[in-house]
């Protein structure tokens, strides 16, 4: 079974062509811009580069949509890429997929047949365009295995500032012209963003997600009925990020969020709560752990019971009763955190 065996060819290919069509879209979008006020290069080599964006967004969807019917690892059948929501894999965020998969057939049939539909018609429809990149975004957010990690968010939040600049220019370009429809217009883009933001943010950023996009239930845990490798003994390099808040009773809260790289896949996260030290550093009063693979990230859950310095020993248990000893050595430079990270089971743990 390729879920048992790892990520497939098919599964990586799917996930890269998702992001390089988010980027060629972005390119598009912000060319298209460009193209309407004629700034700085001459009106041919805009339109040419655009054009020939637009080729690559289709050759690149048509990958991203065929690999990832043909993975098998979620089930995403052919129909669920053209008819939206009706999978049964996270099917809102899918959908959403699908919505802007078919908006891409709609503009490639319109612009082929352009001489017979006329110019109106067919700028009409080219309007579509501009609703395919804010569906594609939210659906690259709500499916995607990756948006949490760093390098992913940091791409897919460069293509939505890109945008938002632009059309933040676009606007303020003859702003006297007709000041309160650019300033309605710009206003809305701002609502817009602060609401996706915050979506973001609550939705596929925060911890419980999968399950609640709407993953089936027998993706959620697959390694808690095979054994995960994680239950086992392994030895991996971690990276990740750490950020510092104060909670509600005045406690500094330390928490990391870090991969496992080089060993098994997995997710390794440590919270440390106390009273804040002279040097920025926390005191440990309590703490909590949770380790396992993407799919399942609490799979292993316990707290530290030895802490020096930064290396530190947690023992985790899952719901069937699995004890693992882990230790960690982490690297602090800012917020990135590094490291290394071994554990292995107790024999003696019976649940």
């Amino acid at each position: 079974m390729i879920a048992a065996a790892g990520p497939s060819a098919l599964w990586y290919l799917t996930r890269g062509t998702g992001l390089v069509t988010l980027v060629l879209l972005t390119a598009s979008l912000v060319l298209g811009v460009l193209q309407v006020q004629r700034w700085g290069s001459p009106r041919f080599v805009v339109v040419s580069l655009h054009r020939a964006i637009s080729l690559l967004v289709v050759v690149f969807v048509a990958v991203h949509v065929v690999t990832a019917v043909l993975d098998g690892y979620a089930p995403i059948r052919l129909v669920d890429a053209v008819l939206p929501f009706a999978g049964s894999y996270r099917p809102i965020w899918l959908g959403l997929g699908a919505v802007a998969f078919d908006l891409i057939v709609a503009l490639t049939v319109t612009s082929l047949l352009r001489r017979h539909l006329g110019l109106a018609a067919w700028r009409t429809v080219h309007w579509l365009a501009y609703a395919c990149w804010p569906i594609a975004l939210v659906h690259g957010w709500g499916t995607g295995s990756d948006t949490r990690t760093p390098w992913m968010l940091a791409t897919t939040l460069t293509c939505a500032t890109a945008v938002i600049a632009a059309i933040a220019w676009r606007l303020a370009s003859g702003w006297s012209e007709n000041a309160r429809a650019r300033g309605t217009a710009l206003g809305a883009t701002v609502l817009v963003g602060a609401v996706v933001g915050a979506w973001l943010a609550i939705g596929p950023l925060a911890d419980g997600w999968a399950r609640r996009a709407g993953t089936p239930a027998s993706l959620l845990r697959p390694a808690a009925a095979a054994g995960s490798p994680l239950e086992r003994s392994f030895s991996a390099t971690v990276r990740g990020t750490l950020r510092q808040r104060t909670s509600a009773d005045g406690s500094a809260v330390v928490d990391l969020r870090m991969r496992l790289i080089g060993g098994p896949q997995g997710v390794l996260r440590v919270r440390i709560a106390g009273p804040e030290t002279r040097g920025g550093g926390v005191t440990m009063q309590r703490s909590s752990v949770t380790l396992g693979p993407p799919a399942a990230p609490g799979l292993l859950k316990g707290e530290i019971d030895t802490l020096q310095g930064t290396s530190f020993e947690a023992l985790l248990r899952s719901a069937r009763g699995t004890a693992v000893r882990v230790h960690a050595d982490v690297t602090l430079s800012g917020d990135t955190v590094g490291g290394t990270v071994s554990g292995g089971p107790l024999a003696e743990a019976t649940g």
